[in-house]
């Protein structure tokens, strides 16, 4: 937990003390050259130590505001304006949003506070900031006050909360929890209990509340008395046979210093002691102070942010290095692992085959004659696709009849190369699958128109067929083109063909094929 320096300043003087925690040092100086410079020894020794400062003064100004509902830079200025308008003859003053109206409207309602005189104040704020502390905030005291309905848990809507300081009787009224009025009665000299006076003054409150209709005559104010000195049990017994609507609860010294975990020694130290324990332990919302006082405090917590921010970047950097680290150990003892294993198998290997007969060949000579037959069957090509696209068409052609089915793979320009004698074998194109279909149409009574044409309808279905690239017809039973030249004798009779035979060469496609 991050340390800071707590201080309650009064026209009395002020209460410092240091806090980590819980207070761990107090100590009271005069407003007195000496107290000032006893102050200032007791800021030489916290440098860089981010300060608190609460206000308790009678020179203060509290007023709720309604303004009509609005957010972010529209509320800004809205609320700027109306500081400026109300407090034009000093710095310290702050604006906080209390709650919103329940009407149709829903505007938005603020608490404005101020310190009216900055006398008190100035002669301690000059030597924080000559000691350049990162000041965090100022704060009136009463807001301090409402600290201690979280600690002791107090339940009730209308609490008057009573504390003994240095500068006096304090009453803090808490609406709902939230602060509304403060008042401060100064002590009487010398004087150590708190008599009828105190009692009436608490009266005059409980009646004030009732004319600027914060509560009404029906309603019970519950009087929380923090006797941190045991010193105003009076007022506890005035209060309850004064009024029926104020309840009294006192809260003896004893019940602090339990219930809030505060030594009984720090609230012996000072008056203020009670109200620096609450600072430390809940910050309000009510800063007084401007932005240029609080720039040192913001480059301090700026500088913890990227501290923090480093930290937290070097320990996942660490984590991550130990996870790295693990799994590389895993990995290096697996490797180990697999080694011994392949040693294991290596030495079981060796011993089974010395009992192997002499090889004719070496290892490498049957590794490479069993690549060279799995490549073999992986790439040989048979003529099943040639089958099974040429049974395909026959199915619809019934009267042809194949004498010759031949099938070849090679690097041919095209089938009628692959199969003519004239060529001089394979060339340097790319690898086809061809075929040469040798038929005749059966049976053929002498019409060679029927059975050109019948030729052609079983190219074209060939042709039609996924599998084929190239269909070419090389033979027909009668040639049907005009530029061929006729010869012979009418008067010569010769006998009539009995037989319509063809030729048909045809290309498959390469890469897979599905036979239609």
């Amino acid at each position: 937990m991050s340390s800071r320096i707590l201080v309650c300043i009064s026209a009395a003087g002020a209460s410092v003390a240091r806090w980590k925690g819980k207070i761990t040092r107090c100590q009271r100086f005069e407003n007195t050259e000496a107290g000032l410079a006893g102050f200032e020894q007791f800021l030489r020794v916290s440098e860089g130590t981010p300060i608190h400062v609460a206000v308790d003064t009678v020179d203060e100004d509290y007023r709720f505001e309604t303004l009509p509902h609005t957010s972010g830079n529209d509320r800004k200025q809205l609320v700027e304006r109306k500081l400026k308008q109300l407090y034009r003859t000093t710095q310290y003053y702050s604006a906080t949003l209390q709650e919103r109206d329940k009407g149709k409207r829903k505007d938005d309602r603020f608490l404005f506070c101020a310190l009216t005189d900055t006398e008190v104040l100035e002669p301690w704020m000059k030597i924080i900031e000559a000691r350049e502390l990162p000041l965090a905030g100022l704060y009136p005291l009463p807001t301090v006050t409402v600290a201690a309905v979280t600690e002791l848990k107090l339940k009730s809507p209308n609490l008057l909360i009573i504390s003994k300081h240095v500068a006096g009787l304090r009453q803090t009224f808490l609406k709902n929890g939230r602060f509304r009025i403060t008042r401060l009665t100064p002590l009487r000299g010398g004087e150590r209990t708190i008599d009828r006076s105190f009692a009436d003054e608490v009266s005059n409150t409980r009646m004030y509340l009732d004319a600027l209709s914060v509560t009404t005559a029906d309603e019970t104010v519950q009087v929380v008395v923090l006797d941190q000195d045991n010193s105003l049990a009076s007022l506890r017994d005035a209060l309850n046979n004064a009024r029926g609507n104020l309840q009294c609860v006192r809260v003896p010294r004893e019940e602090l210093v339990a219930k809030l975990r505060i030594s009984d020694a720090t609230l012996s130290t000072t008056p203020d002691a009670l109200h620096l324990h609450l600072l430390g332990g809940h910050v309000p919302e009510e800063n007084l102070a401007p932005a240029t006082m609080r720039r040192g405090f913001n480059l301090y917590r700026n500088a913890r942010l990227l501290y923090i921010g480093a930290g937290a970047t070097a320990f996942l950097g660490g984590l991550w290095f130990c996870t790295d680290l693990y799994r590389v150990s895993q990995i290096e003892s697996e490797a180990k692992e697999a080694a011994s294993k392949a040693a294991k198998f290596q030495a079981m290997y060796q011993e089974l085959t010395r009992q192997f007969p002499a090889s004719p060949v070496t290892s490498s000579t049957l590794q490479q004659t069993v690549d060279v037959a799995l490549h073999l069957r992986d790439n040989a090509r048979t003529p099943d696709t040639l089958f099974a696209v040429v049974s395909d068409a026959l199915e619809s052609f019934p009267n042809v009849s194949l004498s010759t089915l031949a099938w070849k793979h090679g690097k041919y320009a095209d089938a009628t190369a692959a199969f003519s004698s004239s060529t001089g074998g394979s060339g340097d194109g790319p690898l086809h699958e061809v075929g040469l279909i040798v038929g005749e149409i059966q049976p053929f009574n002498g019409d060679y128109r029927t059975a050109v044409a019948t030729i052609r309808d079983f190219a074209d279905r060939l042709r039609k067929n996924p599998a084929v690239a190239d269909v070419k017809i090389i033979k027909l039973p009668l040639d049907e083109n005009s530029r061929q030249t006729l010869s012979g004798s009418t008067a010569t009779r010769t006998e009539q063909q009995t037989s319509a035979q063809f030729e048909i060469n045809l290309t498959l496609r390469e890469g897979p094929r599905t036979a239609s």
